[in-house]
């Protein structure tokens, strides 16, 4: 048998040529199991306020069609390069609200091409290990500063000063952003990182003399 016969071989018994319909369901089933699991991943550590009812869904079916893709590739050769030309040509244009949201569609794809190829081993310690990941770098993430915009307006002239003291004192990073001033008032802004227990600062800028109006405006981009 020459080298050529001996490649040809060993790539045409990587494909079955057929697939049993207990393989199928398996896999199918094994990978809406995973994508249930990630969803739940998803919510317990969504950084918004109320999830995307159309991106949960996507997560369900995005893990069931790799796993489909997959099962097709494997069981056909000709079908497994068609497929992929035909992949290679679709572009999605949808923009993520987080860019937290792009790891969790890549999570759904893994699990379906793990489950798709009948490696559910390897999905079922891949999802816990990701999961476990997720989970921990949220709790870490939530406990940290955030980036917030502090807003002040004030009738007073010496508000800046007094300010700038109170963060000092709060050990508060922070940078002035803007200083608006006119004949009726102005208006102070500092890009400040508090975390959750230092929030309670804005009802402290709020009893600075000549103070009128404090906001605290959330800038995080992701």
């Amino acid at each position: 048998m020459s080298f050529a016969d001996t490649i040809k071989k060993s790539v045409l018994e990587g494909f079955q040529s057929d697939i049993s319909a207990t393989r199928v369901v398996l896999s199918l089933l094994f990978s809406l199991l995973a994508a249930l699991f990630i969803l739940l991943i998803y919510r317990l550590t969504m950084r918004g306020i109320a999830a995307s009812r159309g991106y949960e869904i996507t997560l369900l079916l995005v893990t069931s069609i790799s796993a489909m893709i997959v099962l097709t590739i494997t069981s056909n050769l000709a079908l497994s390069l068609g497929m992929v030309g035909a992949l290679s040509i679709v572009r999605f244009r949808t923009a993520l609200k987080e860019s937290s949201d792009t790891a969790f569609m890549f999570w759904c794809v893994a699990a379906g091409i793990t489950s798709g190829a009948g490696f559910y081993l390897i999905t079922l310690i891949g999802c816990l290990f990701i999961g476990l990941v997720a989970l921990i770098a949220s709790r870490l993430t939530r406990n940290g500063t955030r980036p917030y915009l502090l807003v002040i307006r004030t009738e007073a002239e010496n508000t800046a000063a007094s300010v700038e003291k109170l963060l000092a004192e709060n050990h508060v990073h922070r940078r002035l952003s803007s200083l608006v001033q006119n004949d009726r008032y102005a208006e102070i802004i500092y890009e400040i990182s508090v975390s959750a227990a230092q929030q309670r600062l804005v009802a402290a800028v709020r009893t600075l003399p000549g103070v009128t109006t404090v906001s605290l405006v959330d800038c995080r981009n992701s």
